[in-house]
């Protein structure tokens, strides 16, 4: 999701620099507006403009939930491993017998 979220980051920010950088009047006899040297009307900019936002919105909220889902995986593996030293731990030391001093009957 975190990938995800931030290719539509890009491409929405893609698509917004297009659009400021590339849009332009033709020439002032001809009120006709153009993108990438295309003629197109002020409904397709308007349209490319909202699905930007659109995708920057859903970007940012792709990201910050994946970052969260990551966030939360990451310290449940680190519970994990710590739990399995723990155990591991408490294994070795029980399996561990003690050495008895000898007794003074058995000398």
């Amino acid at each position: 999701m975190l990938i995800l979220g931030l290719v539509l980051i890009v491409v929405a920010a893609v698509l917004i620099v297009l659009g400021l950088f590339t849009t332009g009047n033709g020439n002032l006899d001809d009120p006709t507006a153009t993108m990438l040297g295309l003629p197109v009307g002020s409904t397709p900019i308007f349209v490319i403009g909202l699905v930007a936002g659109v995708m920057l919105l859903f970007g940012i909220s792709l990201t910050k939930w994946g970052g969260k889902l990551q966030m939360k995986y990451m310290k449940q593996k680190r519970e994990m491993r710590t739990m399995a030293k723990t155990l591991q731990d408490a294994e070795t030391k029980t399996n561990i017998e003690p050495k008895s001093e000898p007794r003074p009957e058995d000398i």
